[in-house]
């Protein structure tokens, strides 16, 4: 048997290490010149001075266990770093106003991002009707639901708007954070699950003890080169595939070069647009689906400043920034006080997030962007200084955008793709880089158990 995975991004290294742990051959295609896709860690130096910073995620939430399970799998636990709490000295916006992101029940009750029908509003969730069904419904829907709008124009919103990077309006719940609507369906409320999980935690015996979230002392590139290096299949760079067809029982699998390779089983591990391109030769209606399916431009700079330049008040980690205040950046975050030993002391780092609300960003020269972003800085942040050095990771239409019902949509797609094919990734079941590697480890064992008639066959130790 053997399995070709499209895709190197976290997705598809972990298919193909999934594949290895289960003895069966595999080849992974990669069209670019690096594994790894968005998960890239990079070291400037200037002036004698070194900063790491990352162009896409920069930690891993431990709430999910995929990323941490492999981190073990592969050696790597000696290698964690843990970058503090993701929230302290967090602000949000409100009405071109900087407060304070409210993270304990003291600062909630004195927030002044709230009125005070406001904070009764959510207090009042405790008596909210739980809805026990498995329907879906966007972000914005649930979030006015159980807590009330100016939850959601204030706290909630801005929160989950920045780290999802779209219209809460539009998001799908399912999605973005299941675990709420988990925590209504199984707890009755936000509140009462919260109470639960806290108390059903605390009672497990013998749980091992992580930090809420993780990344790695080399940066968060360190796992997708470490997963590479571990891998003995096939694995080529700059293999562009360029289609996927069914034939005498075989995948055919066509690169940009010409070559032809051979398959039992395909698993894609790509973006929907691209994946959309590779099966239309298969299903000309999985193919329309998958294209349907709406990617947003992203992007990220880091812009290293000397330390005196930034105003020493307030102290700020990170700033959220809700649509509303139609600003052209998403969020900010001072990386070098949340993860200081990857610095030069005496300097500053501060990361700025691009693409949701002014997504023609992402396509802006360099020249303007940095022009456009250094503006957003000085009004917002009173950072007037520029930057001694900067980096910016773009990547047009490369951010997948999960809207209500996306899941059943997902499901119909897969209905129509003939056995021995997979859909693994970003696009389909979850954007965090513990969802990539569940799915790409899922997919890798559905596969082969497909092709074995059902019977997933043993993990080889």
């Amino acid at each position: 048997m053997h399995i070709i995975v499209i895709g190197g991004g976290i997705t598809g290294l972990s298919a193909a290490w999934e594949l290895q742990q289960r003895g069966i051959g595999y080849s992974l295609l990669e069209a670019s010149d690096r594994w790894g896709g968005k998960v890239i860690s990079q070291q400037i130096e200037f002036d004698n001075a070194s900063f790491l910073v990352e162009g896409g995620p920069d930690t891993l939430i431990t709430r999910k266990p995929e990323a941490w399970d492999l981190a073990k799998e592969l050696g790597m636990l000696d290698q964690v770093v843990n970058p503090g709490s993701e929230m302290s000295g967090t602000y949000v916006l409100d009405n071109a106003s900087l407060h304070p992101l409210p993270v304990s029940p003291t600062r909630f009750f004195s927030t002044p991002l709230l009125t005070l029908r406001g904070k009764l509003r959510m207090l009042a969730e405790l008596f909210q009707p739980a809805r026990r069904d498995d329907g879906d419904e966007s972000l914005a829907d649930f979030v006015r639901r159980r807590l009330g709008q100016e939850a959601l124009d204030k706290f909630i919103g801005p929160v989950l708007g920045g780290i999802y990077n779209t219209d809460p309006e539009k998001q799908s719940i399912m999605v973005s954070s299941p675990v709420m609507r988990e925590m209504e369906k199984d707890g009755g409320g936000l509140f009462l699950g919260a109470l639960k999980r806290a108390f059903t935690g605390n009672k497990k015996k013998n749980t091992e003890k992580k930090p809420r979230f993780v990344s790695f002392k080399n940066g968060l590139q360190a796992l997708t080169d470490e997963l590479a290096r571990q891998l003995t299949g096939d694995l080529r760079l700059n293999a562009r595939v360029t289609s996927v067809m069914k034939k005498d029982g075989k995948y055919h699998v066509t690169l940009a070069n010409g070559e032809r390779l051979l398959a039992d089983g395909v698993i894609l591990a790509t973006l929907a647009q691209q994946a959309s391109a590779l099966v239309k030769d298969m299903s000309a209606e999985a193919s329309q689906r998958l294209g349907a399916m709406r990617q947003q431009n992203i992007g990220t700079l880091s812009l290293v400043y000397r330390e005196s330049d930034i105003p020493e008040k307030p102290i700020v980690n990170g700033l959220m920034i809700p649509r509303r205040e139609k600003r052209m950046i998403d969020a900010v975050t001072f990386t070098s006080r949340k993860m200081p030993e990857r610095s030069s002391p005496g300097y500053a780092v501060v990361r700025v997030f691009i693409g949701g609300g002014s997504p023609e960003m992402v396509e802006f020269s360099d020249e303007k962007l940095i022009a456009a972003v250094k503006r957003e800085l000085g009004e917002l942040l009173g950072i007037t200084a520029d930057p001694q050095t900067w980096t910016a990771f773009r990547w047009e239409c490369g951010f997948p955008q999960a809207e209500v019902g996306h899941l059943e949509r997902v499901d119909e797609i897969e209905k129509f793709l003939p056995a021995g094919i997979a859909l693994a990734g970003s696009s389909y079941r979850g954007i965090a880089v513990p969802d990539c590697i569940r799915q790409g480890r899922e997919a890798a064992a559905k596969i082969v158990a497909s092709l074995r008639g059902g019977l997933v066959p043993p993990k080889q130790s």
